[in-house]
C-alpha cells in the first residue's frame, strides 16, 4: 500500500512535470482516497475508463488525457459531471500526465516505441513549447513496405499512409498522438520517415512535396504505450498491483 501523496510526489519527479509548458494540469486533477492498493493507467478519462476502473477496484486511475484542458468551460455539466460524480463516489484518485508522458526516455510513448521497435542513435526531436517530446534514429536499411508492416505489428492497428519519399528507408522520427502536422519538421531533419497517430488532409500533399513516407497509426494506439510502461513501472517500484485498461478507440 502507498499513500496518494508519495504516488503523486513520486510521478512529479519522475516525469519531471515542472519542465514543461502544457495545455492542460498534469498531476492530481480529482482527490480519492488517500491510501492505495490498486492502480489502473489508461489513455484517457473517457467514462468507459472510469467506468472500468471502478469494475476493477483501483483507488487511483492515471491517465494521458486528463479531464481539463485550457480554453475548456469552466462549467461541470453533462458527461464532465458525470465522470467527477463516479470519481468522487467510489473514491478513486484522477491523476493525468500529458507532454511528461510522451517525452519520457524510459517510459514515454515515443522513446519506449522507439526502442521496442529496434531503432537505434536516438535523438530528441519534436519541439513543443521549447522541450522536445518526440524522438528519432536509425534503422536497419529496408523498404518502406517492411517498415510499415513493422509498426502496424506493433501497433495492431493499419497505417495511414502517404508514400512521398525513399523506397529504401534509414531513418524515422516519431511523436504519438496528434503530431500530424510536425511532418514539416520532420522534413526539414532530413528523415525519411515519420510516425504520427492521426493524420489530415495536407498531409497527403506534403509528403509528396518534401518527399518524406508518413504514416499515421492511430492517435489513441500511439498513446498506450506510455501508459501502460508506466503501470509496469509503478507496480515493481511500489509493489502495488496496477492494471492497464484497455479501452476502444480506433481513432
Amino acid at each position: 500500500m502507498i499513500t496518494l501523496q508519495e504516488l503523486c510526489c513520486y510521478l512529479e519527479d519522475l516525469l519531471k512535470v515542472s519542465s514543461f509548458s502544457d495545455y492542460c494540469p498534469n498531476g492530481l486533477q480529482v482527490e480519492g482516497k488517500g491510501k492505495i492498493k490498486k492502480v489502473a493507467t489508461a489513455v484517457s478519462a473517457s467514462l468507459s475508463t472510469i467506468e472500468a476502473a471502478i469494475e476493477v477496484g483501483v483507488q487511483a486511475l492515471i491517465v494521458h488525457h486528463g479531464l481539463f484542458w485550457n480554453k475548456d468551460s469552466y462549467v461541470i455539466q453533462g458527461s464532465k459531471r458525470e465522470k467527477i460524480r463516479l470519481l468522487l463516489k467510489h473514491d478513486i484518485s484522477l491523476l493525468a500526465y500529458h507532454l511528461p508522458l510522451d517525452a519520457h526516455q524510459e517510459f514515454g510513448n515515443n522513446w519506449k516505441a522507439a526502442q521496442e521497435l529496434g531503432w537505434k542513435d536516438l535523438e530528441p526531436f519534436g519541439d513543443y513549447n521549447g522541450t522536445s517530446i518526440g524522438v528519432k534514429g536509425k534503422i536497419l536499411p529496408q523498404t518502406r513496405k517492411e517498415f510499415m508492416d513493422n509498426l502496424e505489428s506493433y501497433y495492431c492497428h493499419p497505417a495511414h499512409c502517404a508514400l512521398g519519399g525513399k523506397e529504401i528507408v534509414s531513418t524515422a522520427a516519431l511523436i504519438s498522438g496528434g503530431s500530424h502536422k510536425s511532418i514539416i519538421e520532420a522534413a526539414n531533419e532530413g528523415v525519411d520517415c515519420f510516425v504520427t497517430g492521426s493524420f489530415d488532409e495536407p498531409v497527403w500533399h506534403q509528403a509528396a512535396e518534401e518527399k518524406i513516407n508518413f504514416f499515421a497509426m492511430g492517435h489513441s494506439n500511439t498513446e498506450k504505450i506510455g501508459p501502460r510502461a508506466l503501470g509496469l513501472h509503478l507496480e515493481k517500484h511500489f509493489g502495488v498491483h496496477c492494471s492497464f485498461l484497455d479501452i476502444e478507440n480506433p481513432f
